[in-house]
Order: C-alpha cells, then structure tokens, then sequence
C-alpha cells in the first residue's frame, strides 16, 4: 500500500492544476468544505481520500512540533486566498476545521503554489516530535504517530467525532488563600467626595429624609406659593397672543442671504445648500436634474443653512435663510431688510428692482455684495464699482470649494462687525 504525505499531496495537487475534491461521509462531491467529510486527492493511480482534519507538517507556530494546521484549515486558506479577512473567517469558522491564522494566510497559500519556501514553518519528515506514520490509500488508514495525540482519536473516531481532552480539577492554593485573606484584612478603602455623601464612617448609609422633609419641603412650599400669585393677574396685566407673537418675531433674528434667481447664476436654489453646508460646487443642471427624477420639478423658494465652526467650548451652530426673490423675503415680515446681511448678484441691474435699495451702489453700502464667477473668466466691468467682493470658482478643481465657501463666512462675519 502506497504512502503519501498529506502536505505533498495538497501541494502537487494545486501546482498541477487538479486541486482535491470535497466529499461526504458518504463519498458524495461536497459542495461545500462545511458539508465535506474528505479531501479526495485523484491526481494518484488511485484516488486517495483524507478526512479534512488530517494534521499536516505545517506548524501554526513558528518553531512547534506538536501544533500544525490540518489539510482543511490549508485547503481553505489556499479557496479563499482573494476573499476578505471578515468573508476568510466566516467560512472558516462554518468549514468545521478552523483557519489558517491571517498572519499565516499568505506564506501558506504561497507555498502550496509554490512561490514559497514556508518560512521555516515546515516540518521535515521524520522529525516531528516522534515518527509520523505515512498516509495510506483511504481515509480508514489516515492515521499519525508523531503530530498531535488528538489526530488518533480523530481518525479513528472518524472526521465528524472531535476529540476532548479532560479538564484538570482545579485545586486551591491553600498558601494563595492566606495571603489573599490577610491581604482584604488589611485594605485601605479610598473614598472620594461621592463616597463620603453615600455613606458615613462606620459604613452606616447617611439618612436625608430629615433634610428632604423639613428644609427642602419649605422651599418647594415657597416656590409654589410665588407660583400661585403670579398666575393671579388681573385681565388687563394679561399678555395677549399678539404681543407674545411680536416678542418671538423680534426674537427670530436669523440673518438671510439674498441669492439672484437668474438660471446663469452659478450659486442658485438648487446648489446653494450643499456649497455652503459641505464645501461642494455641483453644477445647477445636475442638481435640477437629479431632483426632477426624484419628482421635484421646482426648487423651493426659502432654504435653512446650518453653519458648523469650532469654538473655544466646542461647536457653534449658526443658522441662516437662502432667498431669490423679494417675495419670498416678504414671509419674513415687514423688516425683513434689516436682517439682510449678504446679496449675491449676477451683475444683472434687473435683480435690484423689487428690492428695498433699487440702486446697487447704494444696495451694497447697506448689505454685503458678492460676486461669484468662473476662476477663468475676466473681471465684470459692471460690477468694478458695485463695491462688492468678487470671489471664483474653479471649473474643475473641486478640492478648492472648501477654501472658497471658507473666505465666503469669513466676509459675512466681518461685515456683521462694521
């Protein structure tokens, strides 16, 4: 009867091209190594079969010769060699037999294709840790002297039986338990201000029904008192509805940008909020396009802008409204104007005349003017006296919206100081 090495068969088998079949239990193709019981190698005169927990002479630890992968764990390694590291563990967790170690991955699939030499983690014949008794021509003669004692019990239990080693009783250090004894006798218990309101010395809970019932009592008694008169107002102390809505509308001070809705603007309703929110220039077009498919065919007429910056105690949050037209700036009420801090414009003198200042130089010595253009185009003559600020895009480099959308808050903030 022939004798094989398990390692050289998987070896040969994948540089030749005819890698090992999975097989059943029952010596039916397998189509998974979860469902397979043997690795079924034909590339002999006669087709040997081994379970696929059979140890191999690679060791799963750099100079170990007791601890070795078994051929499944290599088998997958090498059917798994382009999938990821989470896909890799999954399939070898469900395969039955384990995995290779991901460290361990490549060099072996390296070596089974012959672009390695193992790394010295292969074991030569006859030298591991006792003589390894060879492979036979079935699966009922897979057995080893020399790996792990558990490759007997395996084969012979067969691959479906796994072998269990009995636990130690565990016995008590009688030395350890005095030490540990005298050790809690001895402990310093740390306390803190937490600790000391929690419990008194002695280890007695502090009690404060007392304090809850006599002082704070008194002052939840007072405080509802105060509350009670107050709500007894006379009718005509009373706030109407009126004035608390003018109160909140005086409150809601929210600063507004007024943006041109020319369709050559480059900043319009559609791309405004993702300019001034993330940084990013996206074509008009684009945007109206994409929200067409999405069955919106009209951009909305008002947009909230949330502004993020760091500040010395974290984050500060600013809110500001996007407008066209002055009859969207109307739902703001009658002044409106005075929250108006920024107009873009296209150059266009047909924007200004709904607006409250219909002259551009005068508009802009009342709010911030700016001018958006293309980073190639020449200077617009019409706007040279305008005094507003002209600030470019550039056609293809989007890594520069960023700065540009950054110097844009920037003005607003200056001129929120004059």
């Amino acid at each position: 009867m022939a004798s094989h090495d398990p390692l050289d068969l998987l070896k040969a088998s994948l540089q030749s091209s005819t890698p090992p079949q999975l097989l059943t239990a029952a010596s039916e193709p397998a189509p998974t190594l979860a469902l397979a019981a043997y690795l079924s190698f034909a590339s002999t005169a006669n087709p040997i079969n081994l379970p696929k927990d059979t140890p191999t002479r690679y060791t799963s630890k750099p100079g170990s010769t007791s601890e070795f992968y078994n051929i499944g764990q290599l088998y997958l390694a090498w059917i798994e060699k382009d999938s990821g590291v989470r896909d890799y563990l999954i399939k070898g967790q469900a395969g039955g037999v384990g995995y290779v170690a991901i460290t361990d991955r490549r060099p072996a699939v390296d070596y089974l294709l012959g672009k390695g030499d193992g790394e010295g983690r292969i074991v030569a014949k006859g030298e591991e840790g006792a003589k390894q008794q060879p492979v036979g021509d079935s699966a009922a003669s897979a057995t080893a002297e020399a790996l792990p004692a558990a490759l007997e019990s395996a084969v012979e239990a067969g691959p479906s039986k796994a072998s269990v080693q009995a636990k130690r009783k565990y016995e008590v250090d009688v030395i350890d338990r005095e030490f540990c004894r005298k050790l809690r006798s001895e402990e310093i218990e740390l306390r803190d201000r937490n600790s000391v309101l929690r419990s008194s010395a002695g280890g007695k809970a502090n009690n404060f029904e007392a304090f809850q019932r006599n002082i704070m009592h008194e002052k939840i008694k007072a405080l509802r008192t105060s509350f009670e008169k107050g709500g007894k107002q006379p009718a005509a102390a009373a706030v109407s509805q009126s004035d608390l809505n003018r109160a909140k509308k005086a409150r809601s001070t929210n600063p507004i940008i007024v943006i041109s809705s020319s369709p050559t603007s480059l900043i319009t309703m559609w791309n405004v909020k993702k300019f001034l929110e993330q940084g990013v220039f996206e074509s008009s077009e684009i945007v109206r396009q994409r929200e067409a498919s999405q069955g919106n065919v009209k951009a909305e007429d008002m947009i909230p802008v949330i502004r993020k910056r760091s500040g010395p105690h974290g984050d500060v949050i600013s809110k500001y409204y996007i407008v066209d037209s002055a009859d969207a700036l109307q739902k703001f009420g009658q002044d409106a104007w005075d929250r108006v801090i920024c107009v873009v414009t296209t150059g266009q003198t047909w924007q200004f005349k709904p607006y409250k200042w219909d002259d551009p130089k005068v508009l802009f010595q009342h709010v911030k003017g700016i001018y958006f253009q293309w980073g190639n185009d020449p200077i617009n003559p019409t706007v040279k006296d305008w005094n507003v600020t002209e600030m470019k895009i550039d056609r293809n480099k989007r890594h520069t919206d960023r700065q540009v959308v950054a110097d844009f808050w920037r003005i607003l903030d200056n001129a929120k100081r004059r």
